[in-house]
């Protein structure tokens, strides 16, 4: 007999045990930022990236309607998605806490790309998108974008997460 569908998405144990699935899923941690009305950056840390499809080239990402650059990148209608190296660790725990948010964009080498968004300079990648659809599901909007410009670096060390703790690749 299959179970209420109500019953499970509500239940604690279910969502803690999801909590601790997603743990050990090995993610490699991006940047993500857009940009206000004034031309002001804003930014979050966020694994929930990945490619939607190649023609027409598009991205998703999704960011929990309570992170600060939610509404900004609804009302700006861009976002830009910098794969990190392992070498931005310090970069990475800034914009990760929403006390540290006035130190945002102070480390690192940003530069302003298209449509005066941000980009963090020396990331394996930083692909720009306009917002083409909306999703609402839960505690987060997923923003589905179309690529409109993308910045590549030679290929490094990715910054990976994983059991609460940063990892690196071996190979």
């Amino acid at each position: 007999m299959r179970a209420n569908i109500l019953e499970v998405a509500y239940s604690a144990d279910v969502v803690a045990e999801f909590k601790s699935a997603m743990g050990r899923f090995a993610a490699s941690i991006t940047l993500v930022t857009t940009v206000d009305d004034q031309g002001y950056p804003h930014g979050l840390a966020a694994t929930a990236f990945s490619s939607v499809s190649m023609d027409p080239a598009s991205a998703l990402i999704c960011v929990n309607r309570n992170a600060s650059a939610s509404p900004i990148i609804k009302r700006s209608g861009l976002f830009c998605v910098n794969m990190l190296q392992s070498q931005h660790e310090p970069i990475c725990r800034i914009f990760s806490q929403s006390d540290l948010r006035d130190k945002r964009f102070i480390e690192g080498e940003w530069k302003t790309g298209v449509r005066g968004i941000c980009y963090l300079a020396d990331a394996q990648a930083s692909i720009i998108c306009e917002v083409v659809q909306e999703i609402e599901h839960g505690t987060h909007t997923v923003f589905i974008g179309n690529v409109i410009d993308v910045i590549t670096q030679p290929l490094e060390q990715p910054l990976m997460y994983m059991g609460g703790r940063y990892r690196e690749l071996r190979g």
